[in-house]
């Protein structure tokens, strides 16, 4: 609420406002993005997985990409393209969480008086995030 006073004070006295997001808010943001950025792309992966498992093997089960869905649908149900994603959201939500906060973070300490950006400090908040 002090923010917002002193935010609303120095906007009517005709003063830039530096604009910055809670990194709370950035982390569960990127949580709920890397889980649902899993949740789309998981089934991809897990038929190229089959498929790369399948052609090590001496007798091949798939004869291609719709061969796998097709046949896994058939014996597991949708819910078999999705067999093994938890191992992975374990991993891509906190990974996702720390990157947004730790972005939103850099970003607020780099901001100028007018909660501008440069190209350069948001290509470091961007590497500082990914490390």
């Amino acid at each position: 609420r002090h923010r917002l006073r002193w935010a609303a004070a120095a906007a009517a006295a005709g003063g830039d406002v530096k604009k910055t997001t809670h990194p709370v808010k950035a982390i569960l943001a990127g949580g709920l993005a890397g889980g649902i950025e899993i949740c789309i792309t998981y089934p991809t992966e897990y038929v190229k997985t089959q498929l790369q498992l399948d052609e090590q093997s001496k007798i091949p089960r798939y004869k291609g990409v719709i061969d796998c869905v097709q046949l896994t649908v058939r014996d597991y149900g949708v819910k078999g393209l999705y067999r093994g994603l938890s191992s992975l959201i374990y991993g891509s939500i906190p990974k996702s969480a720390v990157r947004f906060g730790m972005f939103e973070y850099l970003n607020n300490r780099m901001v100028d008086e007018k909660g501008m950006l440069t190209m350069q400090r948001s290509f470091l908040c961007g590497l500082g995030a990914g490390m």
